[in-house]
């Protein structure tokens, strides 16, 4: 909440001494909106989706192998000795160890499949944000909402500085010359 209120001060009075010492153009949009209308999204999520499906089922395997190894040292430990007994406990502790670090690596496997299916999107809307800008002569544009989807901008004096439809109208295009 504090950084909320914090960048959206700081974004305030930057508006505000910018536009007072030189006549600024800025435009603000929605990239939530624009990532939600691009054609290519819907494969970049499939492709994510089938990803992370492979690893589930790779961690539900060992997870099950983990489960298995407990459920033969439950059925079987009353019938070792204490040695054999720390030694089984000792050997299912570290499988536990391996599993939570095999989550971790899927985690962040998954993270940078995301990254990298995203990157190609992210450099079109870009573009196409750099192309409106040019074209409507803006020396910023600024997102409409933080990453986390609080607003930055809750009003603006003219719906004609919302260029979210023309960076979606402009990806489109290249998309059909492409």
């Amino acid at each position: 909440m504090f950084k909320k209120i914090l960048s959206t001060v700081f974004l305030i009075l930057f508006i505000g001494t910018v536009t007072a010492y030189a006549q600024m153009k800025i435009g603000y949009m929605s990239t939530q909106k624009v990532m939600n209308q691009l054609p290519q999204r819907n494969q970049v999520q499939q492709k994510l989706n089938s990803f992370i499906q492979q690893k589930r089922q790779a961690l539900q395997q060992r997870t099950s192998a983990f489960q298995d190894s407990v459920a033969a040292f439950q059925q079987n430990k009353s019938s070792m000795s204490d040695q054999q007994s720390k030694q089984e406990q000792q050997k299912l502790s570290q499988m536990q160890a391996s599993l939570k670090q095999f989550q971790q690596q899927i985690q962040q496997q998954v993270q940078q499949r995301k990254s990298t299916l995203l990157k190609p999107l992210y450099d079109e809307m870009d573009s196409a944000i750099a192309d409106v800008a040019k074209a409507r002569d803006l020396d910023f544009v600024i997102n409409k909402t933080t990453s986390a989807g609080d607003n930055i901008i809750y009003y603006a004096a003219s719906e004609k500085l919302n260029i979210t439809q023309e960076v979606i109208n402009r990806i489109k295009e290249n998309s059909s010359q492409n």
